[in-house]
């Protein structure tokens, strides 16, 4: 049995539900999900995101190599009670990869941050009182919006932003690429700005808006820049 399935049989375990509870609430059947804990089946990131989902812990739990986690027991006391905090505000990896240079799929990204917690009183005051799963972090890739966004930064983005609404810099999805770029409308079309004026400024015509999908409107971002001391 592969690792993620062992551990996915393990936590459904704990929290008592039966396979056919999962299967019904990540919208697939007993088969797979079966199959998928016995290791002889494949998995992609969106079905696991589904499992994580419908087990009600974050997808890195899924990865979990932990002594401590081995046993059902043990892990149920460590998850149920880590899945019941209330007292941070917790922001996610936004599920797509962003480019700053020239497009990216998604499996591209490697998550180097998976989650931040926040005390409340803090996260307000970075996020005002956008409700906390609004808030999405992801890294950026790239050097096209350099001076402004730096390669491996982190920015947050407001996922609700799902369309145009002002001049800004967004994570969007332009005919299977995904793009973090500045959009700034321009009579019928939207420009795609690069800072880094090395780029080219281009732009989405009204007969290509069907192939712009915004994933969010980026508020912040957060330098990654490691400096050693030691």
């Amino acid at each position: 049995m592969n690792k993620i399935g062992n551990k996915i049989r393990q936590i459904r375990k704990a929290k008592k539900m039966t396979i056919l509870e999962l299967a019904n609430a990540v919208g697939s059947d007993v088969g797979n999900i079966s199959r998928l804990e016995r290791g002889i089946q494949g998995y992609s990131d969106a079905m696991l995101r589904k499992i994580a989902d419908g087990l009600s812990v974050h997808i890195s739990e899924l990865f979990s190599t932990e002594d401590d986690g081995d046993t059902v027991d043990s892990y149920s006391i460590k998850s149920l009670s880590e899945s019941g905090r209330k007292n941070v505000y917790r922001v996610d990896v936004l599920d797509v990869s962003a480019s700053a240079g020239d497009g990216a799929n998604t499996g591209d990204v490697v998550e180097i941050i998976r989650s931040i917690e926040y005390v409340p009183e803090y996260a307000k005051t970075m996020f005002g009182n956008r409700p906390q799963g609004s808030v999405m972090l992801i890294n950026v890739r790239g050097d096209s919006m350099t001076g402004t966004l730096e390669p491996g930064d982190l920015i947050f983005v407001d996922t609700l932003a799902k369309f145009f609404d002002g001049d800004g810099i967004y994570v969007f999805d332009f005919n299977g690429d995904t793009f973090v770029k500045r959009l700034q409308k321009v009579k019928f079309e939207l420009k795609v700005i690069s800072d880094n004026k090395a780029y080219e400024t281009w732009s989405v015509t009204p007969d290509e808006m069907d192939m712009l999908h915004i994933q969010g409107k980026v508020l912040i971002s957060q330098s990654q820049q490691i400096r050693r001391h030691g």
